[in-house]
């Protein structure tokens, strides 16, 4: 066998292999799921202290994510997509987070990660300021994989945390 006949022959060993490693719960793969689509809901859950408030480049953000699975069925939360939307207080490169998260009918869960932002330019509300989140949510279940895409702001009342609880 020649190089080429080589190369393509790894080639459509490694996408073959690649298409068995997704099967889904169901073994539906990416089937068209009729599922009540879950709510999906992401926050900030650190602040950057004031003294730091006006600083720029690299900074460390912890994120919630709150799951509500609205239909019958248990999904699965298998990996969450994120990154920022425009201009915010920071900016957030894409990254996957994975996870293994069963949410049963009609229940939540939380899961949590942290993201390495990068501040570029401080605003007036500093890193503590406003910043749209673009998340795909991606899930399996017994009837197949589906993902829920969601564009939200987390810090949408900056200055929140001088308050008093």
């Amino acid at each position: 066998m020649n190089k080429q006949g080589m190369f393509v022959s790894l080639a459509a060993a490694a996408i073959l292999s690649a298409c068995a490693s997704s099967k889904s719960e169901s073994g539906l793969g990416k089937a068209k799921v009729n599922l009540v689509e879950p709510e999906v809901i992401i926050s900030q859950v650190n602040f950057v202290p004031q003294v730091a408030r006006d600083i720029t480049g690299n900074v460390p953000v912890h994120y919630q994510v709150k799951v509500a699975n609205r239909s019958a069925e248990p999904i699965t939360l298998t990996r969450i997509e994120v990154r920022s939307v425009g201009a915010g207080a920071y900016s957030l490169s894409p990254q996957t987070h994975p996870f293994k998260q069963k949410i049963a009918p009609d229940g939540f869960e939380v899961v949590d990660f942290w993201a390495p932002a990068v501040i570029e330019d401080p605003t007036v509300y500093g890193a503590n300021g406003p910043v749209t989140l673009r998340t795909v949510a991606h899930f399996d279940s017994a009837v197949g994989q589906f993902e829920n895409i969601t564009i939200q702001q987390v810090h949408d009342q900056p200055g929140a945390e001088n308050q008093p609880q």
